[in-house]
């Protein structure tokens, strides 16, 4: 298992996550990034031109992915 996080980009400042998720493979982690995003979508109160995004981050601090809100 290794660790992942999904800091949040909103309205030009970034939200940091500093406890992460374990997962198996990056890839999992990138469906995870996705899902968070869609959550955040489905908030009746989400300003979707606020230029959101989740970023999908490595244990060494590699971006693997962003999904846009």
């Amino acid at each position: 298992m290794r660790r992942y996080y999904f800091p949040i980009f909103h309205k030009g400042e970034t939200q940091a996550d500093d406890v992460g998720e374990l997962f198996r493979s990056a890839q999992l982690a990138v469906q995870y990034g996705a899902r968070v995003a869609r959550d955040i979508a489905s908030d009746p109160d989400c300003d979707r031109d606020a230029g959101t995004v989740v970023i999908v981050i490595d244990a060494s601090g590699a971006e693997i992915a962003r999904h846009k809100v």
